[in-house]
């Protein structure tokens, strides 16, 4: 995708989250800050974000929880980039 979002992070949770609270979840470049993250996030799928938490993983990859605004809609935004 780019050098700062690696792919998608489809799991249970992840849907859920997408369906009932606007949020896309990422698996990033573990050196990549939440500004770095919100913007590649904002330019590339056109959307504004609200939020970024970021967790690192027990397997070493860092996950992005990225909340999007109400103007936007999670699940749009995940078919247009192959979730589905």
């Amino acid at each position: 995708m780019s050098s700062i979002i690696d792919y998608p992070l489809v799991t249970e949770k992840a849907m859920n989250d997408m369906d009932f609270e606007n949020k896309l979840q990422f698996v990033v470049d573990v050196d990549a800050a939440k500004p770095e993250i919100r913007e590649v996030v904002q330019s590339r799928f056109d959307v504004t974000v609200t939020d970024v938490n970021t967790q690192i993983q027990m397997d070493g990859k860092k996950k992005a929880i990225v909340t999007l605004s109400e103007d936007d809609d999670a699940q749009e935004v995940a078919s247009r980039i192959g979730v589905f």
